[in-house]
């Protein structure tokens, strides 16, 4: 598992510095893993604390090769790339659907979900209301002898239907034979008179029905309001960015690029064991030298004043 090291957003960009050197075309080299940017800036910022980053001996071996003359060249580059992919759109929604997984939310609960379902159900009970006044002048053109034909055409359609249905769905199908049965006895006239009040009586019940209010859990609700709150305090970014950069301002400024190495086994050691002491985005700082370090402060600095 790769080692965890506590690490500020501008400290990713000199990280990058490792990238880069493998070729003399930064923007060239970060486009090909322009995925991989993104997750790594995405993560950087969001975790307080800490961030996955794993710097090898190859690593920084390939940085003490990249010539002086060019670090702070680079690390502007790359602190270019990064503050226009945070800048971006993609980055805004990328943010969003990432705060979105930790504060899931149920848009129906919302305030505007629930005035658009109020607003969907009022043009759905308009156009019902339409339909049923329409059903006066479509039944004003049939002759009532040829409507009672074809009713009573249809009467076994309904009975076969009637005998695939159980429970309550059969005995409010079964009702409503009988009074259809009732009302085909009757005169056509008579008949064409209760036949259309049967039908837009059914209508106005199933616009009764559909409309009725519909009943909120308010423990659901009460939740829902509470993660799409916290949603909301997140969704907006810039205050983290500006506590990042603040963060790593900070971080630069008490780097002592002057400090002494001493050879203590394989490896070298700070004369000073307060530096020894040190989190390692201090000495990963320390190694990448003063002057790269101090543009990404200047870049952190301007990134920041932009900010405010």
């Amino acid at each position: 598992m790769k080692s965890r090291k506590q690490i500020t957003l501008l400290t990713l960009v000199v990280s990058y510095l490792f990238v880069a050197a493998r070729s003399g075309d930064v923007m060239t080299e970060l486009s090909i893993q322009a995925g991989k940017l993104r997750q790594d800036v995405l993560l950087n910022l969001k975790e307080e604390k800490w961030f996955f980053f794993n710097a090898t001996a190859s690593m920084r071996q390939m940085a003490r090769r990249l010539p002086e003359s060019s670090r702070v060249a680079t690390v502007h580059a790359l602190g270019k790339v990064v503050r226009a992919y945070v800048e971006s759109p993609m980055f805004k929604q990328e943010w969003l659907q990432d705060v979105r997984t930790y504060y899931p939310y149920d848009e129906s609960y919302t305030e505007e979900g629930l005035t658009k379902q109020k607003q969907a159900s009022e043009i759905e009970k308009a156009a019902q209301k339409t339909q049923i006044a329409a059903l006066d002048q479509a039944f004003a053109q049939m002759d009532p002898a040829m409507l009672q034909l074809g009713v009573r055409a249809q009467l076994s359609q309904e009975e076969q239907e009637l005998a695939s249905l159980s429970g309550s769905e059969r005995t409010s199908k079964g009702q409503q034979i009988a009074a259809l049965k009732k009302m085909l006895n009757l005169p056509p006239a008579e008949f064409k008179k209760q036949y259309l009040a049967s039908i837009k009586e059914q209508a106005q019940s199933n616009i009764n029905q559909s409309n009725a209010p519909a009943t909120l859990d308010k423990e659901q609700l009460i939740y829902q309001r509470k993660q799409k709150a916290e949603f909301d305090a997140h969704a907006d970014f810039r205050p983290l960015l500006k506590k990042r950069l603040q963060d790593f301002i900070a971080l630069t400024e008490t780097v002592d690029f002057e400090a002494r190495l001493i050879p203590m086994g394989y490896k070298q050691e700070f004369a000073n064991p307060l530096y020894q002491r040190k989190p390692a985005e201090w000495k990963f700082l320390y190694r990448l030298g003063k002057e790269p370090v101090a543009e990404a402060r200047l870049f952190a600095q301007q990134w920041l004043a932009d900010l405010h």
